[in-house]
């Protein structure tokens, strides 16, 4: 069964979501609202599919699943130009409101690994794509995709280290709860990043389990490093204390961060 739209769309009434659509299958959620936004649609509107064949994760990766076993849901936020020094924090706050929307509609204690992937006991169960496309005006938009596992089986799982709700505890994870969960919790943390970045960061710094872990990034060029993950700071970096440089901190914007064991 589809997400809902209307009990959804009734139930973010006074958030800054303005227009729902839900539809069964669909390229990209995020290219849909790229599309449209590029066409001259307002920000504030939301795009839900049952099923994704062309969804992308970051760095291009691609991001499917059968139809029925994930929320793909996509929402378009505008970026005043005073803010933009601060639009990399979007995916986290991103990633924030899906781990909120998790714990509240399945009591399963969700973490974020930095930067805004999802994890269940270890294992990603989400991850988030922020774009942003510039619109007719020259405004610019924030283009914010989240992919959820609902209910994705093992056999249907993309790499080893993946997950979903149902392989985590909650056998019958309700899409139209978890996103109205979501929705409102994004509306909460957009405020906060336009108006308390302390508080948005302290939020985020109580989800993210990376903080305090052993890692290893992959950073561009093969380049990696090996460290203890000690902050994410003001600008949403992970700052990372280097084994080889004498415990040198090094704040890194982009990489892929693998886990090791707790510091």
């Amino acid at each position: 069964m589809l997400p809902d739209r209307d009990v959804i769309a009734a139930a973010i009434s006074g958030t800054r979501w303005d227009e729902v659509t839900v539809v069964p299958t669909t390229g990209s959620t995020n290219a849909d609202l790229a599309d449209g936004v590029r066409a001259g649609d307002a920000p504030g509107r939301v795009r839900i599919a049952d099923e994704q064949t062309a969804g992308r994760g970051r760095h291009l990766r691609p991001w499917t699943a059968p139809a029925g076993t994930q929320l793909p849901i996509s929402v378009t936020v505008a970026v005043p130009a005073a803010l933009a020094p601060r639009a990399g924090w979007l995916s986290l706050v991103a990633g924030v409101a899906a781990v909120s929307a998790v714990r509240e509609v399945t009591g399963l204690e969700a973490g974020l690994k930095w930067p805004n992937d999802v994890l269940l006991d270890g294992r990603k169960t989400a991850g988030i794509l922020c774009e942003l496309v510039t619109a007719p005006d020259a405004g610019l938009i924030a283009v914010i995709g989240t992919g959820l596992n609902t209910t994705l089986e093992t056999a249907d799982l993309p790499v080893p280290t993946a997950t979903s709700l149902r392989l985590a505890g909650a056998p019958d994870p309700d899409r139209t709860a978890l996103a109205i969960a979501y929705l409102r919790a994004l509306d909460a943390g957009l405020t906060a990043w336009a108006q308390d970045q302390a508080a948005m960061r302290a939020r985020y710094l109580r989800h993210c389990v990376t903080v305090g872990m052993r890692v290893q990034v992959s950073l561009p060029g093969e380049q990696v490093l090996t460290g203890t993950a000690v902050d994410v700071d003001t600008e949403g970096r992970i700052v990372v204390a280097d084994d080889g440089a004498a415990g040198t901190r090094r704040a890194l914007s982009a990489g892929d961060v693998t886990h090791l064991r707790p510091a």
